[in-house]
């Protein structure tokens, strides 16, 4: 009787081990779509087409909002996406495109949460 609780005490160890080893893994999130955007965006929005450059953002808010919830950058690019959609309505190209820059750099920096859940 007791090497079957034994036996079931050890497989259930290894079990939590593939549990533990996912639960700490960085999450690696694949942005690439949103930059190719980004420098859609730019260049668009150096050459001043506004159609392209809105269609073009359109994407990018789809995009993060599709995927907000699985992200803890997304939702601060697409902020920057709103404003830099907003100033391309109103004809200001160039507070676009920064707003754009703004949202690559966003979308470049390795975020890591610094607390890390002690008290």
């Amino acid at each position: 009787m007791i090497p079957k609780h034994a036996l079931a005490v050890l497989l259930l160890f290894l079990s939590t081990l593939d549990v533990v080893h996912a639960g700490g893994e960085p999450v690696n999130e694949d942005l690439s779509l949103l930059f190719s955007l980004s420098e859609n965006m730019i260049e668009l929005g150096k050459q001043g087409d506004a159609k392209g450059f809105t269609e073009a953002v359109n994407l990018a808010l789809k995009f993060t909002a599709d995927n907000r919830n699985n992200s803890i950058i997304l939702p601060r690019a697409s902020a920057k996406f709103r404003a830099a959609k907003n100033a391309v309505k109103v004809g200001n190209f160039s507070v676009g495109v920064e707003a754009v820059e703004q949202a690559k750099t966003i979308l470049m920096k390795k975020k890591v949460l610094k607390w890390d859940g002690g008290s």
